[in-house]
């Protein structure tokens, strides 16, 4: 009974993606992904992969967080101003494996804001369940992470995440959406064939989203295909690769849009917005590659990566979106802020064509316990951008001090800058932090 209710499932699935196919007219040729599953025989008795997977049933981590921070920015023409602030947080987790061809797992993150006195957060990251039709056909029914995309510091092509990469921050969790997604493969598994529907927000049956994605393994690359199709946002059409020169590993994605789900300002700035864009193409492209190099002495052990980044969202007068930031931010923090509560602040954002962001860190200097990071993020388009620098001090106990300096830069109504030099630098200290 089991195994049939899965069969019904993935034929409706597909044939919700016949339905949108004949609404918009794309082909789904290729799609792709790289989620990965579990494979495992089916035999009466457990193998040694199978104990591995089952893990004595379920298991409990997570980790946890405290630290407290001391920071003095300076402008230029203004008294240097010194915050105090503390965070508390960290996550929970359960996944459980009662046998082979099930897996139940949920995510938690909480947040306590110790210096605004607002009450706890908590934040559903994932919550998803794991089910599998004669281990051919693989399902995951609920809350959860999608990688659809392999930029770095910009990642267009993941279009499914409720969450959006931060270039200063790029490896942190993104929340995902409700979803039920159904994987299989194919050239004894090099080739991966993926398919989701999307329910976040969804009151209508038109309303639930599609999405496609194929992934190919060509040698040593990979390439991958994808589509996503929802009623009232726009459809896209996505391909990614990532393969390796030497020591170098290289990534690219390119994405093209029918019409785009942001409002866009005019020639009268505010007072024309949004203006909506529901035909015209968008194309977006971004590049780049990572390095990393150890010597055996563990003396040098470098990391860096670059990657450029076209926005075809983006404004081809900066000028135009400038202006519009600027009377935003003004009237936003007058008595008159009623008046742009309508303004989607993600809307002013991200508005340049060119982007160019770097890193390069140093892991355990010369065989120390110092480290150090500095990331550069810029508008091209603009030319405003962000610097950040840090270095780790040697841990003791349960103690982990580190101390930095940031920067921005760009004229005043640029994505980035205020109009004049400024700079912060900050001394922190974790306390008990740690994974369990």
């Amino acid at each position: 009974m089991r195994r049939l209710i899965m069969v019904v499932v993935l034929v409706l699935c597909f044939g919700t993606v016949n339905a949108y196919a004949e609404d918009f007219n794309f082909d789904f040729d290729s799609m792709f992904d790289d989620d990965l599953f579990f494979e495992v025989e089916e035999e009466i008795d457990y193998n040694p992969e199978d104990i591995l997977l089952v893990n004595d049933g379920w298991e409990l981590g997570g980790n946890y967080n405290f630290s407290v921070r001391s920071t003095r920015s300076k402008v230029k023409g203004i008294e240097p101003i010194t915050k105090f602030s503390s965070h508390l947080g960290g996550s929970l987790f359960l996944d459980s494996r009662p046998d082979v061809d099930k897996r139940f797992f949920s995510k938690v993150d909480f947040n306590y804001p110790v210096n605004s006195g607002d009450k706890l957060q908590i934040n559903l990251m994932e919550l998803f369940a794991d089910y599998n039709w004669k281990n051919k056909v693989f399902f995951r029914a609920g809350k959860q992470n999608v990688s659809w995309g392999v930029g770095h510091f910009f990642s267009p092509a993941d279009v499914i995440n409720i969450g959006r990469k931060d270039p200063m921050d790029p490896d942190a969790d993104l929340e995902g959406p409700v979803t039920l997604k159904a994987q299989t493969s194919a050239g004894n598994g090099r080739h991966n064939y993926y398919l989701y529907t999307l329910f976040d927000g969804v009151e209508h049956p038109k309303d639930v989203g599609v999405a496609l994605k194929a992934e190919y393994v060509i040698g040593t690359s990979e390439v991958g295909f994808g589509t996503y199709l929802q009623r009232s946002k726009a459809p896209r059409l996505s391909m990614t690769m990532s393969s390796s020169v030497g020591q170098v590993a290289l990534f690219g994605e390119a994405v093209v849009s029918k019409g785009s789900d942001k409002g866009f300002v005019g020639e009268w700035s505010l007072f024309d917005y949004p203006i909506q864009k529901k035909d015209d193409l968008f194309f977006h492209l971004t590049g780049g590659g990572m390095y990393r190099y150890s010597d055996p002495d563990n003396l040098f052990n470098f990391m860096t990566a670059l990657q450029y980044y076209y926005n075809g969202e983006g404004y081809k007068d900066q000028q135009v979106i400038g202006d519009a930031r600027k009377i935003y931010l003004a009237v936003s923090q007058s008595e008159y802020a009623d008046k742009v509560a309508h303004v989607v602040p993600s809307d002013l954002f991200s508005t340049g064509r060119h982007y160019l962001a770097g890193m390069l860190s140093w892991n355990n200097m010369l065989d120390s316990d110092f480290s150090s990071m500095l990331t550069v993020v810029s508008n091209l388009s603009d030319k405003s951008g962000m610097v950040n620098t840090s270095l780790s001090l040697p841990a003791f106990s349960s103690i982990r001090p580190s101390v930095g300096a940031n920067f921005t830069y760009g004229e005043l109504g640029s994505e980035f800058g205020i109009g004049e030099p400024n700079s912060s630098v900050y001394f922190a200290v974790t306390l008990g932090s740690t994974m369990f």
